[in-house]
């Protein structure tokens, strides 16, 4: 008789029944956990040969992209191995070839030069370009261009003025305004009291005006400031300002304009004299220019820049105007701030000199070609140029010519002979100036 063996899962025992089948354990009497240990076997090892294949597709599947790959890699490796033996093969057949025919190609950082030219293949033109000698004449002219830096004039500009914010006053205007004033506020003045005031108008006020016109700025604005101390209206000051002061604010206010501006052009006074020399020396550069002097000329453009020099820096230093005469104690309290606020006048403006110290500049690099020792300095290079050239150490006649600043005549010949030299050296066509 045949005995099954059976395993519970529920409480882990197993037992033996006769029957195939067992409807439940005897330990735990569950049914449903019981497995016959044959089943449990087979099982088993269905389990064991399935994951084995299955492991083997997985690996096959992640070798397989990389093999591919690989051989990608090596067939790229061994095309591109392929193409640079192809092309040293090819080289070494065409150094080879060069080498048999004689031919010999000169490698610089700069890339391929031609091969040196003697001077017996120059062509005549070439020769006579290369060997000629260019004579200066007596009294050069300026180019074209030469000629318009030459003929150019700069209008020096600049922020100084001497010119007054409002006209002056006459002795009609004076009194219509007084009239205007009474009118208006319905307060006639005494005909005594307007007659000190037409007088102090005519003794300070107009000789003020007539000294501003002859130039003498500093007497019109003490005298401008001795027609403020105008007469007291009343002994009460209160009522003196509430009256006299109030009905003459349009002249009162007007004279101070005029005086806030002379102080701001006797602040300047000194610098602007400067200016007018730097002008005045500019006009005289363009007059000898005219002439053809080119020698003075320099020197007049080396006399103007230390007087530019002096003009900037005496515009950037401070400076303050003379103090009012002791009439001003005359004056008004009232009136004496504002006077006194004036006497601090705005910062001087400076003079753009910038246009003039480059045209300057133009000019005397124009004029260094056209005469004076920069014009025997040209002469002496390409006098050395040439003897260069003769003895045909052309590195050095190079350097020579290429460094000639000036006539344009001599750096025009100094320009084709190089050009030439280039040839017979083999440096090609860029330039050295």
């Amino acid at each position: 008789m045949t005995n099954y063996k059976f395993f519970c899962s529920h409480c882990g025992k197993s037992f033996e029944l006769e029957t195939p089948v067992a409807k439940e354990c005897p330990f735990c009497f569950w049914a449903s956990s019981i497995k016959r240990e044959d089943e449990i076997a087979a099982e088993k090892n269905k389990i064991s040969s399935v994951k084995p294949s299955a492991a083997s597709h997985s690996g096959k599947k992640q070798v397989l992209p990389v093999l591919m790959l690989l051989l990608k890699s090596f067939f790229w490796i061994a095309l591109l191995g392929g193409v640079i033996f192809l092309g040293f093969q090819l080289y070494s057949a065409w150094v080879n070839r060069g080498s048999e025919s004689g031919i010999s190609i000169p490698i610089s950082a700069k890339g391929v030069q031609r091969a040196p030219l003697s001077v017996e293949k120059l062509s005549p033109e070439e020769k006579d370009v290369l060997y000629r000698e260019v004579t200066l004449p007596e009294k050069l002219e300026p180019g074209p261009a030469e000629k318009e830096i030459l003929d150019r004039t700069v209008t020096l500009k600049t922020g100084w003025s001497e010119k007054l914010p409002s006209p002056v006053w006459t002795l009609e205007q004076y009194q219509k305004m007084i009239a205007d004033q009474e009118k208006f506020y319905k307060i006639p003045f005494a005909r005594s009291y307007r007659k000190k005031l037409e007088e102090l108008f005519t003794t300070k006020y107009l000789p003020g005006a007539d000294a501003f016109v002859q130039g003498d700025l500093l007497q019109a604005r003490n005298l401008w400031v001795e027609s403020l101390a105008f007469p007291l209206y009343s002994q009460d000051l209160m009522k003196h300002r509430a009256v006299a002061l109030t009905m003459l604010r349009p002249f009162i206010n007007d004279t101070l304009a005029k005086i806030g501006t002379l102080n701001q052009s006797l602040v300047t006074k000194e610098k602007r004299i400067k200016e007018e020399e730097v002008t005045a020396a500019y006009k005289k550069l363009s007059e000898i220019i005219r002439q053809q002097k080119w020698a003075e000329a320099i020197e007049a453009v080396d006399q103007l820049q230390p007087m530019i020099d002096q003009l900037e820096a005496a515009a950037k230093q401070p400076a303050v105007p003379p103090p009012y005469p002791a009439a001003i104690g005359m004056v008004d309290q009232d009136i004496q701030r504002p006077l006194a606020d004036l006497l601090t006048p705005n910062p001087v403006s400076v003079a753009d000199l910038l246009s003039l110290k480059q045209d300057l500049a133009e000019k005397r690099d124009v004029l260094a070609g056209l005469g004076g020792d920069e014009l025997k300095k040209a002469s002496e290079i390409y006098q050395n140029a040439l003897v260069m050239i003769r003895e045909e150490k052309w590195e050095e006649a190079m350097a020579a010519l290429s460094s000639l600043q000036g006539p344009e005549v001599l750096e025009n010949d100094a320009d084709a002979k190089m050009t030439v030299i280039r040839k017979i050296t083999g440096q090609g066509l860029e330039t050295s100036r």
